[in-house]
């Protein structure tokens, strides 16, 4: 069979695939061991959620800053920052080492401030640089990318932070991903820019919700599907630290979490059309509460490592059909163009007001329960409350295919 004949990508989208992958790179190198990091500091959940909560707040006002901020520039502007305020978050880590305990707030926001430059950025580049023809091509070799790296981050970090004794080793990690950003910001020089943000009333993202009845439903799925991105992002490092208290292991649970994710979507890719959308998203639901189950049957190291292997297969599942609900009510607006980046600040404001929900019914939770128990309580409640998302996803879905049967 001849194979399709695709046109060359555009030198501005290569350079933005090889930023990208920078970006990729030097995140997946050293954010696992961020949170680990926090956790070796401080030896307490409160305060890795505490200084979670903080990354969380800031990111869902920094949107709102870089709209106004950059309005008269180009996206490339803000993602530039973005990749600035990564290497100097890294190079904080390395300056502050054990006393980074003592402003874990301030750096959870600063954290914050580089990650939403970064993403405003990235978000409306790829809409901006990348032609119609040519994004498929783009997330395939972003997703390659993104599938080698997620496999060899974690376990170079971990390699390292185990060779080298104490919070050196963690030091490090930052230290060369420093590096990774500042050399990703050079690439950056070669992507030309876009056109500029323009005026986009913060007002507008607000109004979305209470104005448009589709985008309410869909802003509300992105709250509940938060809360338990909040849980699920401490989990991981945290119980396999202590089922182990080995930062090698944690790099190894990276690792392997980072194929099932791939092998579930791969299998999204494969059998998943429009039709089973619905039906893909409760199975991922059905895996992810089943896994957080695991852990009330035991969590020494090899329940936690089930834990992430059926949790990593089954989000893609329910994740990504759920990324297409906002999108696909969004491509019903046909002002859609004016108001993207009203639409991207709202999606924002939805994900993480969910997210500090799920954090702060963790704290909460915590002032009663061990900590622990109290951890995987909220895994089991948020990940069973994704199946709202889906029958929401459902009826979304229904009546966007009702009101185009009407055209």
């Amino acid at each position: 069979m001849e194979r399709p004949q695709h046109e060359p990508l555009k030198p501005a989208v290569r350079w933005l695939v090889a930023t990208f992958a920078g970006a990729t790179t030097g995140s997946a190198f050293a954010s696992l061991f961020v949170n680990l990091f926090i956790f070796v500091v401080t030896r307490q959940l409160t305060q890795l959620a505490i200084f979670s909560a903080a990354y969380f707040f800031s990111l869902t006002f920094v949107f709102y800053g870089a709209a106004y901020l950059f309005r008269q520039a180009s996206p490339l502007a803000p993602y530039r920052w973005g990749l600035v305020l990564s290497a100097g978050f890294y190079g904080s880590l390395v300056l502050l080492a054990n006393h980074a305990a003592h402003v874990l707030v301030w750096l959870g926001l600063y954290q914050g401030i580089g990650q939403g430059f970064f993403w405003f950025g990235a978000n409306l580049m790829t809409f901006d640089t990348v032609p119609a023809d040519q994004r498929i091509r783009f997330y395939g070799i972003n997703s390659a990318v993104g599938s080698i790296v997620g496999v060899a981050g974690p376990l170079a970090g971990g390699l390292v932070v185990s060779a080298v004794p104490g919070i050196r080793g963690y030091l490090l990690v930052f230290l060369i991903s420093l590096g990774i950003y500042a050399l990703t910001f050079a690439m950056s020089l070669k992507v030309p820019p876009g056109p500029p943000l323009g005026h986009s009333p913060a007002r507008l993202s607000l109004d979305l919700p209470r104005t448009v009845p589709l985008w309410k439903s869909a802003f509300q799925t992105l709250m509940v599907r938060g809360t338990r991105e909040a849980t699920a992002g401490l989990a991981g490092v945290y119980l396999v630290y202590l089922a182990t208290r080995n930062a090698w292991a944690v790099g190894v649970y990276g690792a392997v979490s980072a194929v099932a994710r791939m092998l579930g979507a791969v299998g999204v890719a494969r059998q998943v059309t429009p039709g089973r959308r619905v039906r893909a998203m409760a199975a991922g639901v059905a895996g992810m509460t089943l896994a957080a189950a695991v852990l009330l049957v035991g969590r020494g190291w090899p329940f936690v490592f089930g834990y992430g292997l059926l949790t990593a297969f089954a989000m893609p599942w329910f994740t990504i059909p759920n990324e297409a609900i906002p999108l696909d009510v969004m491509d019903r607006d046909p002002r859609v163009a004016e108001r993207r980046v009203a639409y991207m600040l709202s999606r924002e404001i939805g994900l993480n007001v969910g997210r500090l929900a799920g954090l702060g019914a963790l704290l909460a939770a915590e002032a009663g329960l061990p900590p622990t128990t109290a951890l995987i309580a909220l895994l089991m409640l948020t990940s069973g409350a994704q199946s709202w998302v889906t029958a929401t996803g459902r009826r979304i879905w229904g009546t966007l295919a009702l009101a185009g049967d009407r055209r």
